[in-house]
């Protein structure tokens, strides 16, 4: 289970986009939102979180997330009127979003007005619930007026938790909570299998077919009623009827109060003003755990550059994964970039074909040259799966181009999400080989406080990735940030195909290719010092019994593990550090009395750590802190050091000696 949403810290600066550093508080009666631009997040009634966010979302033909922006915020008597634009230039539409905020209700009007034409997959309002929620009652009332009892489900769900939805109603701590939607039929999607911190409750059902054209002067408009009641008695709450709003309400007064508005950033400020030092936190060291570090490799950079500028690979790192498509026209280049940037070092090739024969110009040049390839994925070109047919043929065209000598290992599954290897768990069942799926936090939320709350998501995913290996071995990458390729695009375009495309001869990819051309694959946060920390804590949720390597970004440029200048970023780092552990037994640490673990690699207060014995018992501890506070770690007997500063966003190795 994940942590109770909004985190219990503040997210270190550096990780947070512009929105949420100038987030305000937003207050009136029992009611507090954290508003970051236009987003409704952390909302809260008599101090309970209650929803994780309400947000207006607009979705072009390719799912791309449009940028909603706001250009002014007004304070009404009950609430606040909130004016905006949406998309890259504004042009796309014009919308008003009306916050009202009563004794025990919030309520949230939509209205928004197509100013240019365009295709959309989705317009509307969303709700996300958290995913501490999970195995909590939930009734789902239909728009004819039945309900239907359910229970949001522990394990990810790989389809919908509930569909036609009108209403939801559930319990949780002091606080019964009902949720009405107006405007169109809502329905529920499991957003952890994409590492999202949420349940996701969206307008327009998939059933309806998309994209739909959308002309000047059309117009959504849509409603979501939240309203809230200390629960009575919970108890007898847990057997009340299902057809009731699950909880009992007091009656209460209409508050007589003003709309309060005040700038996070400020009540933050007064919070370190009051404090003198950082804390101290004391961490120590447990038993060995049955888990071997995986091996941790990087991909082959796709940026112009590609490394020419004479940038090297932090040492320890094991090998270099490359993505070989061998209908376009350049990947016999990609693949003399990926064996350069190895320098020495084997490849992890995945090769995306419509049929086994495609496979055949790669493998004769992988074993003609005698390139060392430690993996060799295979997925089907249009649904991203290691499709039953597609690997026998490919075994055979290896069979025939290894003659005499050990072919690569095969491994199934997916490219794309753990989403696909959820709903296609059945398809794979005939794949006896290893599994892989990609991880990628910012698929519909590009946040700081997404970014981090991902972290306890991703260990929930590999967990229900390691049940649905049944003992076959797991290889968990890329991660990247972005996505490096669109899955779901209805275009060429937004698939990332670009201009990306060399001839053979052109060994340099003079255009950049795959994740160069995918808008949002780059994120300035890429090199950020904070980075290192938050791959602490993924490589902490994801280096579990059954995974056998992880990979991690690029090799270098901007999605790299070494910047454009040649310098070895603070995520190249860290990397370098777990890489060099692979192999060893990993160790239980407990910071400030939380153990990291068991679905909880970031502590409440925002640390984060990872420890790892070698033979000689010598055992080597990586901290990090993902949190905007400053920290003083208090360390084991034996350590190099016995306390380390650990700034906001910081990231620390410490050998312990063995004793």
């Amino acid at each position: 289970m994940t942590s109770p949403l909004p985190t219990a810290f503040r997210v270190a600066p550096a990780l947070l986009l512009g929105r949420e550093v100038d987030a305000l508080t937003v207050g009136r009666g029992p009611w507090s939102i954290s508003l970051r631009g236009s987003e409704l997040d952390d909302i809260a009634f008599e101090g309970e979180p209650v929803l994780r966010s309400i947000r207006f979302v607009v979705r072009d033909q390719d799912w791309t997330t449009l940028p909603v922006l706001v250009d002014a915020v007004e304070r009404a008597t009950n609430g606040l009127q909130l004016h905006g634009r949406v998309g890259d230039d504004g042009r796309s539409m014009a919308w008003t979003l009306a916050v009202e905020l009563d004794a025990a209700t919030l309520r949230v009007v939509l209205r928004a007005e197509v100013t240019e034409a365009f295709r959309r997959a989705r317009v509307g309002l969303i709700v996300l619930q958290s995913p501490s929620l999970a195995g909590t009652r939930l009734v789902v009332g239909h728009p004819e007026g039945s309900t239907t009892t359910t229970v949001l489900p522990d394990r990810i769900a790989p389809h919908q938790p509930a569909i036609r939805i009108g209403s939801l109603s559930w319990s949780s701590g002091r606080v019964s909570t009902r949720v009405a939607f107006t405007g169109e039929v809502f329905e529920m999607e499991d957003q952890r299998n994409w590492t999202d911190a949420s349940f996701k409750t969206y307008s327009t059902p998939l059933s309806v077919p998309f994209p739909v054209a959308l002309a000047v002067g059309d117009v959504v408009e849509q409603t979501v009623e939240l309203s809230c009641a200390r629960v009575v008695d919970a108890d007898a709450d847990a057997d009340a009827d299902a057809d009731a709003d699950v909880a009992v309400a007091r009656p209460q007064p209409t508050p007589a109060l003003a709309v309060t508005v005040e700038p996070e950033r400020e009540l933050a400020a007064a919070v370190r003003a009051a404090r003198t030092e950082p804390r101290d936190v004391v961490v120590s060291l447990g038993e060995g755990l049955d888990t071997v570090v995986p091996a941790i490799s990087t991909m082959v950079s796709s940026d112009p550059d590609g490394g020419r500028a004479g940038a090297e690979l932090p040492a320890s790192i094991g090998a270099v994964l490359v993505e070989l498509d061998p209908t376009r026209p350049e990947w016999s280049a990609v693949l003399d970039r990926a064996v350069r940037q190895a320098a020495g070092r084997p490849l992890d090739v995945r090769l995306v074909l419509g049929h086994g024969e495609e496979a055949r110009p790669v493998a004769r040049r992988l074993s003609a040259e005698s390139i060392e390839v430690v993996r060799l994925g295979v997925f089907h070109r249009r649904t991203h799966l290691s499709e039953a047919a597609l690997l026998e043929s490919v075994a055979a065209v290896l069979d025939a181009e290894w003659a005499g000598a050990a072919r690569p290992l095969v491994v199934g599954g997916t490219r794309a999400h753990f989403t696909e290897l959820n709903r296609n768990r059945a398809r794979l069942d005939r794949w006896t080989g290893p599994l892989g799926f990609s991880v990628t936090p910012f698929m519909h939320d590009l946040g700081g406080h997404q970014l981090v709350e991902s972290l306890g998501v991703q260990a929930l995913v590999v967990r229900d990735a390691v049940g649905i290996a049944d003992g076959r071995p797991l290889h968990v990458g890329p991660v990247t940030l972005g996505a490096r390729y669109n899955a779901v695009a209805t275009s060429a375009q937004g698939q990332g195909q670009g201009s990306g495309q060399a001839s053979d001869a052109d060994s340099e990819v003079r255009d950049g290719f795959g994740a160069e051309h995918v808008p949002g694959a780059t994120d300035e946060r890429q090199h950020a010092d904070a980075l290192g920390a938050w791959v602490v804590a993924s490589v902490a949720a994801l280096a579990v019994s059954g995974v056998e390597s992880l990979s991690y970004f690029e090799a270098t440029g901007s999605r790299g593990l070494v910047a454009v200048d040649g310098t070895v970023t603070a995520a190249g780092r860290v990397l370098d550090w777990l890489a060099a552990l692979s192999g060893w037994q990993r160790v239980a640490v407990e910071v400030g009395g939380f153990v990291i673990g068991g679905g909880a690699p970031v502590s409440p207060i925002g640390l984060t750590a990872f420890a790892a014995t070698g033979q000689g018992g010598e055992t080597v501890l990586i901290l990090g802190n993902v949190a905007a506070e400053p920290v003083r770690i208090v360390l084991p007997d034996g350590a190099d050091t016995p306390a380390v500063d650990l700034p906001a966003g910081a990231s620390a190795r410490v050998v312990v000696a063995a004793p």
